[in-house]
């Protein structure tokens, strides 16, 4: 997994005025905390009314059918199932374990009683449990038509008529999580997903044939959102983009580290810009000062990172250095998170 983040770290370079970009993978703590003895969790439906009757009104109600909403609470639960596989985090167990509530679509139902909730952590050999608890969907189209410029063949612009239909999918989910050790719930998070579809054209009828059907969009939908609540129990990696100076005046050892770090030789790149620290040239001095920041956090040490923008800041009066220091501040505290 490190190998493939560090690639990750080299694919990005793009070119830039006297400065060239980089993109970096950084974990974010998940914005729950989860304890370290939750290592395995299982996963479990339970958000389906145990009466046709109930759930057929609220379909009435809110627009969705009964049979598309326990096939997209599945896609959601399988969205959560494998965002949590790919953030490697927790070993996952997806179930086929299907309970029924009392509560209509999109309702909380009371809390499992833990002697289920230990009851299935052990059939699974699990920490704990996962529950999707509340979901419901609908699909809205509209329609309508407006203005647009358009230009002719010898540039003049003219406003023409065009149709456009819209297509807006809903889920409403609620998942909770069960900590059998604790007797506690360690997460209750309601929430809605929305994904929108737009068609275009000339005539009205052909882009209301093309808008795309409801079961798709629920289903879509519903994916997406697992993996939304994924990222809410689980660290997960986001790109972010970091610059490195590409102009030393007149120092060669600075110019054969920028060379280095264009091939991707971080290794070389920190090695050349060790020496060109030392620079008579205040500016060179501290732009390589800041690109050394910038090397050990690629290398994964935050603490040199930071101590190396902060000088580059406070000794060479290289701006930068002091919100690069503030960035690498908040990433040594959000690794802290991660460790506990």
């Amino acid at each position: 997994m490190k190998r493939l983040l560090f690639l990750f770290v080299i694919a990005g370079l793009v070119s830039a005025s006297c400065t060239r970009n980089v993109y970096v993978p950084v974990q974010k703590p998940a914005a729950v905390y989860v304890g370290q003895h939750i290592n395995k969790v299982a996963i479990v439906n339970r958000s389906i009314p145990e009466s046709k009757d109930a759930a057929m009104v609220t379909g009435v109600l809110t627009g969705s059918l009964p049979a598309l909403n326990k096939e997209a609470s599945q896609r959601a639960i399988e969205g959560l199932y494998r965002s949590l596989q790919d953030n490697y985090r927790y070993e996952v167990v997806r179930t086929s374990e299907e309970y029924t509530t009392p509560s209509l679509w999109g309702d909380w139902p009371s809390h499992m009683q833990w002697a289920e909730v230990e009851r299935l952590c052990k059939k699974y050999n699990v920490d704990a449990l996962i529950l999707l608890e509340a979901f419901d969907s609908n699909f809205l189209v509209t329609n309508g038509a407006r203005d647009v410029k358009k230009k002719d063949s010898s540039g003049k612009e003219f406003l023409a008529k065009e149709f456009y239909v819209e297509g807006v999918a809903t889920v409403k989910l609620g998942f909770r999580m069960y900590d059998p050790v604790k007797k506690e719930i360690t997460d209750e998070y309601m929430f809605n997903h929305v994904n929108r579809w737009e068609r275009t054209g000339t005539a009205l009828q052909l882009i209301i044939g093309s808008i795309i059907e409801n079961r798709q969009a629920v289903n879509e939908t519903a994916y997406a959102s697992g993996s939304v609540y994924a990222t809410r129990i689980s660290p997960v990696w986001i790109r972010v983009t970091r610059e490195f100076y590409t102009k030393g005046r007149g120092n060669s050892d600075f110019k054969i580290g920028v060379r280095r770090a264009t091939v991707n030789d971080w290794k070389g790149a920190m090695e050349a810009w060790h020496k060109s620290v030392n620079s008579h040239k205040r500016k060179t001095a501290g732009r390589s000062a800041f690109n050394l920041a910038l090397m050990y956090e690629i290398m994964g040490d935050l603490e040199t990172a930071r101590k190396w923008a902060q000088k580059a800041y406070v000794d060479y009066g290289i701006k930068k250095g002091r919100d690069y220091s503030n960035i690498l501040q908040r990433r040594i505290r959000d690794a802290q998170l991660l460790d506990q």
